[in-house]
């Protein structure tokens, strides 16, 4: 049997992508590796969200140039974003490099590898929600699936490329989802991600139009208390009182957000095009924990956008400490292809963009520990996951509802399983505790 060595860069929707993939690749009789010296086809699904994630599919890429010199039959191929978003370039940069495939067509990857040798494009984007239903999916934690609600974006935020790699927004029938979630459901999953680059934009463009807040209703309903439901990433401009209400009320819907903001300075989100500005953001926030006041709030935050001066970086870092984020996705800025913030004049140096990076990541580590230290003497439900120890020593790790990583110790615990647990240490990235019963 052929075998398959799949390296996967980027965000929740890339870690599908390669599920589908490696679903799609198994059903043609490929096998898992992860040694790339016995690999017959090694695949890079690739990130082009930053700079620094394209460099590193570069760089990776040019490690197997010897490696194909010396396994005759080796095939290499890139999947992804910087496939779609370099297309034709990259046949022409890498020449051992066999084809270049876009998100939206991950189905063409076994069709070009029946082909023969002759090198294969599939970039093309299909008008609607591009994979299909009855597709394999072979998933890699057997406790928490990933379920694509949506793909691509409308908002066109300047420093953004997105809706050039993953096109504009579509959709997916709520029957679909809802038929998935149930078949998860009878697996014994026991938490669903819904995703989507804009995940509560979702159903406007459906015919009958469905809101996303109906998606959670329907969603909830089927689940009846036997899973855990969270989403990302919502776009703040469309977090309505209904989303909080949901928020509150639905027992599957977790008590977390991911609420990207990028900057607290109203002059970079004008140029950002957010669409919102920094007061709107606020009330949002207060909307979500007067509802949900058990609510953790995470985000993305952008430094050393160009134009951005030491009175707007302040903004962001105030920003920061008047919502009390419980954790923080940061990034340096760097220009991507196509977007409109990679032409601007004032692009910022290095040396700047790093500083402010490593303040704004102090900070956040400080308010992400003031909020975990918050937790110690209480008791929180936990979902069990060993995937969530990354190496700790501690016996067991799983997810508050709240996303707060946990390590604890306890007997008769295993996988899947949710453990009432006392708090009693906490760091800027997890809490530590001892558990005291198990709920079910």
């Amino acid at each position: 049997m052929p075998k398959l060595k799949l390296i996967t860069f980027g965000c929740q929707a890339n870690e599908l992508d390669s599920e589908r993939i490696t679903g799609l690749l198994l059903r043609e009789g490929y096998t898992l590796t992860e040694r790339e010296e016995e690999a017959d086809l090694i695949l890079l699904n690739t990130c082009a969200i930053r700079e620094k994630a394209e460099h590193k599919v570069y760089s990776r890429l040019g490690t197997f140039q010897v490696l194909k010199r010396q396994r005759v039959g080796l095939k290499i191929g890139i999947c992804g974003c910087v496939a779609q978003q370099e297309g034709q370039a990259l046949l022409k940069r890498f020449p051992y490099l066999d084809f270049v495939v876009g998100p939206g067509q991950l189905t063409a990857i076994a069709p070009l590898l029946q082909a023969g040798t002759a090198r294969g494009l599939a970039t093309a984007r299909a008008p609607g929600y591009s994979y299909p239903v009855d597709a394999p999916v072979q998933r890699r934690n057997s406790i928490r699936a990933w379920v694509s609600i949506m793909e691509g974006c409308d908002r066109f935020c300047t420093f953004c490329v997105v809706p050039f790699t993953r096109g504009r927004e579509r959709s997916r029938p709520p029957e679909e989802i809802v038929e998935e979630i149930r078949g998860l459901k009878r697996q014994g999953y026991r938490e669903v991600t819904l995703l989507g680059q804009t995940v509560n934009s979702y159903g406007r463009k459906l015919t009958p139009p469905i809101s996303f807040v109906e998606l959670l209703r329907r969603i909830d309903h089927l689940v009846d208390g036997h899973m855990r439901v969270r989403f990302t990433s919502p776009h703040p401009s469309d977090v309505t009182d209904e989303v909080a209400v949901a928020l509150a009320e639905l027992p599957s819907l977790c008590e977390q957000i991911h609420l990207p903001v990028q900057s607290g300075s109203d002059r970079i989100l004008h140029r950002m095009k957010r669409g919102h500005d920094r007061d709107e953001y606020m009330e949002k926030v207060s909307l979500l924990r007067a509802k949900a006041p058990e609510i953790a709030i995470t985000t993305d935050i952008i430094v050393g956008f160009p134009g951005e001066t030491e009175e707007d970086f302040q903004a962001t870092l105030d920003l920061m400490q008047e919502v009390g984020y419980d954790g923080a996705f940061i990034f340096k800025y760097s220009p991507r292809p196509h977007t409109e913030a990679e032409e601007m004049p004032d692009q910022l140096p290095e040396e700047v963009r790093g500083r402010r990076f490593e303040q704004a990541l102090v900070l956040m580590n400080r308010l992400s520990l003031e909020r975990n230290r918050a937790y110690l003497g209480r008791t929180v439900e936990v979902l069990v996951n060993r995937e969530d120890a990354k190496g700790d020593s501690a016996r067991h790790s799983g997810r508050t509802r709240q996303n707060k990583i946990v390590h604890f110790s306890g007997e008769g615990v295993v996988d899947g399983s949710v453990v009432s647990v006392a708090i009693t240490g906490a760091s800027a990235l997890y809490l530590q505790g001892e558990m005291v019963c198990l709920v079910m």
